[in-house]
């Protein structure tokens, strides 16, 4: 019944570009394909360096790429925004794939897709976890598994927002767990925004000591710094 009530919503207030306020491409992509287009292509050279500054930094990750330069106040601060605080899951699925299309480009398929974990009681509050959701559409994209299961989060932390890139990695460098009867194989994480790589590198830190044979990232955005 949602989805019936959303698709005449949809039909009789047709959904707007959260660039240009224009005619979005559909109802699951907030984007009219000009602002797709204009979006700038995250460097990957500079994903390298972000990683770079961190204590372990790229010696996790085979490849390490991010979509989009996340620019506060831009287009995509809006549809990431959307996405992570504003109740839109939905937007994932399809953001999701053109991350996974991205990826497709120049690297082997992984043997699955696995999001950066929220902790329980922050998903109880979001009621999703939009890593799991750009997941999700990053593996239908690359016509593999997505593994949720593989990587948890039993520890909560605090919010990384107004932190420095040392207090970030002390406050989630051991947050995360995985299964090590589970974990071996060729992954890549997901995660929505890659501002200092703390958060990522502990996950692909965990990864890597359960067993992991190879480890990739990809991330929606690039904060600019």
């Amino acid at each position: 019944m949602r989805d019936c009530a959303r698709g005449l919503l949809d039909v009789a207030y047709p959904p707007r570009c959260l660039g240009c306020g224009g005619r979005a491409e559909s109802p699951q992509l907030p984007l009219c394909p000009t602002c797709v287009r204009s979006l700038e292509r995250a460097p990957k050279v500079e994903v390298t360096a972000r990683l770079d500054r961190l204590p372990i930094g790229t010696s996790i990750f085979d490849e390490a790429l991010a979509l989009w330069v996340f620019d506060k106040g831009g287009t995509l601060q809006a549809v990431q925004h959307a996405l992570k605080y504003q109740n839109r899951p939905r937007y994932g699925v399809p953001l999701g794939r053109l991350m996974g299309e991205a990826f497709a480009e120049r690297h082997p398929t992984p043997d699955g897709v696995v999001p950066v974990p929220l902790h329980r009681t922050r998903q109880l509050e979001r009621g999703y976890n939009q890593s799991a959701v750009l997941a999700e559409g990053v593996a239908e994209a690359l016509s593999c598994p997505g593994r949720p299961d593989l990587l948890a989060r039993p520890h909560p932390t605090r919010s990384q927002t107004g932190l420095s890139r040392e207090e970030r990695w002390r406050n989630v460098r051991d947050s995360f767990s995985a299964d090590p009867a589970a974990a071996d194989g060729h992954w890549l994480l997901v995660d929505d925004v890659l501002t200092t790589g703390a958060t990522a590198v502990a996950a692909g830190q965990t990864l890597a000591g359960a067993g992991a044979d190879a480890l990739d990232l990809m991330t929606l955005g690039l904060a600019r710094q």
